[in-house]
């Protein structure tokens, strides 16, 4: 027995497996083998010549530095072992022997393998097959040069960042190896220190054929600074190669669909069925020369449909205002809420209502979300 074990735990040693078959080919080369080895693995069958030499509790891990051990009821202590793969063969390395394996299938939970003889002290040969079984979680795979770009800032707004960023290394050559692979950033305010998966917010990006990617956080704080990290993950356990960290600052001037500038807080019905009531918040900084809504009865209103401009209905000297302005109030941060009627329009009717911002320099004029008010009947 104690001769049987020892070839078990050689044998298990050489389980610095083998390459694979014609299919596994398919999936990449041994490149892929190598990245589909990585982390811990039960060894569920292991057969001599037929015969059922199956140990209890025994497991290979591997790492990607082309290290290994065997753990055999816990215990791994001088059971370590080197291991590397040339063409469909894994070739595996003890402090006393060498040892081939071909791999007959291998994915990211299952792995058979076998050599066409064992030799142990001249005293066992034959045919070896070995199955294994990843452990859950498994380990990391072989990125080989991958890696993740720092996110570059491609535009910024008062309330928006918007970053790009790819796949670093030989694309070409490692990443189909990963078809379940994964990137994208993962941000914070500055204050809040270093980015991190599971920690802070995350988005998730759509790279294209070579791992580049474009992705804007939105709904930030004005003229603050955020940290940003890209993040690549090969598989979805495998843990997260992060890039360097970078910072960026909203802006304080208004762009696009900007609402830290302008926001429709809401569109009503009125009692009366030719008039209905919204209320914009807005931040008169800057040189606007139209604040207010646009409306219509087919839906995305801009300037060209039916416009309500705030500062047709205020005296910018007197501060007064007409009868459609039912309030406006000053706010804490710097902006004004006004509350409007809208009249003129038709009964038991639809509106579309977006709010709107407009510039007297060019500057793209701001468009709120949507909203639907519908008057009622006479």
């Amino acid at each position: 027995m104690k001769k049987i074990m020892h070839l078990l735990c050689a044998a298990m040693l050489l389980v610095s497996f083998a390459a694979c078959t014609e299919k596994d080919n398919e999936n990449g080369g041994d490149g892929s083998y190598a990245s589909l080895i990585i982390g811990k693995w039960n060894v569920d069958v292991i057969t001599i010549n037929g015969n059922d030499m199956t140990p209890q509790n025994m497991q290979l891990s591997f790492s990607r530095d082309g290290s290994g051990v065997m753990i055999h009821n816990g215990v791994s202590e001088n059971n370590g072992f080197s291991w590397s793969f040339s063409g469909n063969v894994i070739n595996v390395t003890t402090h006393r022997d060498e040892f081939s394996f071909t791999v007959d299938t291998i994915s990211s939970s299952f792995c058979a393998f076998h050599g066409s003889y064992l030799v142990l002290d001249q005293e066992y040969h034959g045919d070896i097959r070995f199955m294994l079984s990843k452990v859950s979680g498994g380990g990391n795979p072989d990125p080989g040069d991958l890696g993740i770009g720092t996110p570059e800032l491609s535009y910024s707004t008062s309330n928006s960042i918007t970053v790009h960023a790819h796949v670093t290394g030989s694309v070409g050559q490692y990443l189909d190896q990963f078809p379940n692979y994964s990137c994208g950033i993962v941000w914070c305010p500055s204050w809040d220190g270093t980015p991190l998966l599971g920690r802070n917010n995350t988005i998730v990006a759509n790279p294209d054929s070579d791992g580049n990617f474009e992705i804007s956080i939105a709904h930030l704080q004005v003229e603050s600074e955020y940290n940003i990290v890209s993040w690549l993950k090969l598989t979805p356990t495998s843990d997260p190669i992060y890039s360097d960290m970078r910072t960026y600052s909203t802006s304080n001037a208004p762009g696009q669909n900007d609402t830290n500038w302008i926001n429709l807080i809401s569109a009503m019905p009125t009692a009366s069925s030719t008039a209905f009531s919204v209320i914009i918040k807005a931040y008169f900084d800057g040189d606007p020369i139209g604040i207010g809504v646009v409306y219509n009865t087919s839906g995305n209103p801009t300037l060209s449909d039916n416009v309500y401009n705030g500062f047709d209905h205020i005296d910018m000297q007197t501060g007064e205002t007409d009868a459609t302005i039912q309030r406006m109030q000053e706010n804490i941060d710097g902006s004004r809420t006004v509350a409007a009627l809208i009249g003129g329009v038709q009964p038991g009717t639809t509106y579309h209502v977006r709010g709107y911002m407009q510039f007297s320099d060019g500057s793209p004029t701001i468009y709120t979300d949507e909203q639907t008010v519908t008057t009622s009947a006479k």
